[in-house]
């Protein structure tokens, strides 16, 4: 669901009559602190493609900012533009009508593709999603006893991060095919703790997950030295908060330099992941 918010990731919207919105992106740092990060940081992928998808939804006319709505897939390619982050874009509508696809491409201050995302969607406008929401998080809360003191997470340097706070997942185990545990609670996944995430603290969101499949990446990869150059999610049921759930590999193709991973929790299949990979 759109937070509500007097702050707009992309500004001085210009719509035509297809439903193709130009925009400029905010880089203020202050009410976007993701921007510290890299262009092609997870995060800043998925936040700008939460924020850009819903804001120029709303300036075309084609969402409800106060209903309900959730990401079923979408997919991304990151252009290596030359000057840092996005400060121009463009939002399409695709995909058969009345159905929430949409291409967003979004450009450098030399005129240069830093992102190219597709994205599909669906909105809750009929269905009760505070009770059903509630019903589903008693479902998953199989374990009562469970305490997040008693997880344990990798160290940082295991997958790919500077401090402890970003850690969200377990040390690899190297089983057949290797897996790993995540746990992202209501604290560590949202500011203060976090000052990168960001929500609507109803459950996992898109870019957590991004950052668990970035990190998942770094404990197959001991040496480090990738670079995300892509992706795909897709999306088949909410992954709850404070419970742990987990990640395992689905398939690796050398010849692409892909790896796509399984999302799971309490015995349900709730994503796949797929990241390209490539040498920094």
């Amino acid at each position: 669901m759109k937070k509500v918010t007097e702050f707009h990731y992309t500004l001085a919207h210009k719509a035509v009559a297809d439903g193709t919105v130009s925009f400029e992106c905010s880089l203020d740092h202050d009410h976007w602190p993701w921007l510290a990060l890299a262009p092609s940081d997870p995060i800043v992928v998925q936040s700008i493609n939460y924020w850009a998808a819903v804001e120029t939804s709303v300036a075309r006319g084609s969402l409800d900012p106060t209903k309900w709505t959730a990401l079923t897939q979408m997919e991304w390619t990151y252009g290596e533009g030359c000057a840092g982050h996005a400060v121009t874009g463009v939002s399409e509508l695709v995909g058969p009508v009345g159905e929430p696809g949409y291409r967003l491409r979004l450009f450098d201050s030399c005129g240069a593709s830093v992102l190219d995302i597709n994205g599909t969607g669906v909105v809750f406008s009929t269905r009760d999603f505070e009770s059903w929401r509630t019903e589903a998080k008693e479902k998953v809360a199989v374990s009562p006893s469970f305490s997040s003191v008693d997880f344990h997470f990798a160290p940082p340097f295991a997958v790919g991060m500077k401090v402890a706070r970003d850690c969200f997942l377990s040390p690899l185990n190297q089983s057949n095919p290797p897996c790993a545990q995540a746990l992202i609670t209501k604290e560590s996944g949202f500011p203060p703790v976090h000052p990168y995430h960001s929500g609507s603290g109803d459950h996992v969101n898109s870019t957590h997950l991004a950052d668990v499949a970035r990190q998942f990446a770094a404990l197959l990869n001991p040496d480090k030295s990738i670079a995300i150059k892509g992706g795909q999610m897709k999306f088949l049921r909410f992954v709850e908060l404070d419970y742990p759930f987990g990640v395992e590999l689905k398939r690796q193709d050398s010849s692409s330099g892909s790896i796509t991973m399984e999302i799971s929790q309490a015995g349900h299949h709730c994503a796949d992941i797929t990241l390209r990979l490539g040498s920094i």
